[in-house]
């Protein structure tokens, strides 16, 4: 018995990837010893439609699993929100001060209560992260209001 949802989700995202590939290409993916802007976005593309073909499969032959219908909306608007509300606020704010706030509203929305976890894990993560990538690999990061700390 064939699963129409994962069929059609897979049809979807086969062109979803092609897309993706498509504009990876016209922005030249060089090889693997020299790779160009569009060489990452290559390969999500094509990992995409690789594990999309495998779901169209397995809704063909009805070999996917059932899920309930999708009922709680507000997890993913709230999410949303949160997201634009943290493109909003990067550059003016700095990137360490608004990530805490989106790993924040991440644990919360995922269903995170301790909020001793959700303190540690939303001050480390966004200043290790931010260290990361300024220091180590010299990639320049919204600064913000904590500019003093590049």
């Amino acid at each position: 018995m064939q699963n129409r949802r994962d069929t059609i989700a897979s049809i979807l995202l086969i062109l979803t990837g092609i897309g993706v590939i498509i504009g990876s290409i016209r922005l030249q993916v060089g090889t693997l010893s020299t790779p160009l802007p569009g060489f990452f976005p290559f390969l999500v593309g094509f990992t995409i439609v690789a594990l999309s073909i495998i779901l169209l499969i397995q809704g063909k032959l009805g070999v996917g699993k059932k899920y309930p219908s999708f009922r709680n909306w507000q997890r993913p608007l709230v999410m949303l929100a949160g997201l634009g509300i943290y493109t909003g606020v990067l550059v003016p704010v700095g990137y360490i001060l608004s990530t805490i706030f989106l790993v924040v509203l991440t644990l919360r929305v995922i269903g995170l209560s301790s909020w001793k976890t959700i303190s540690m894990t939303s001050l480390i993560l966004p200043v290790v992260v931010y260290f990361f990538f300024t220091r180590l690999m010299d990639v320049e990061l919204p600064g913000g209001i904590l500019r003093f700390l590049s």
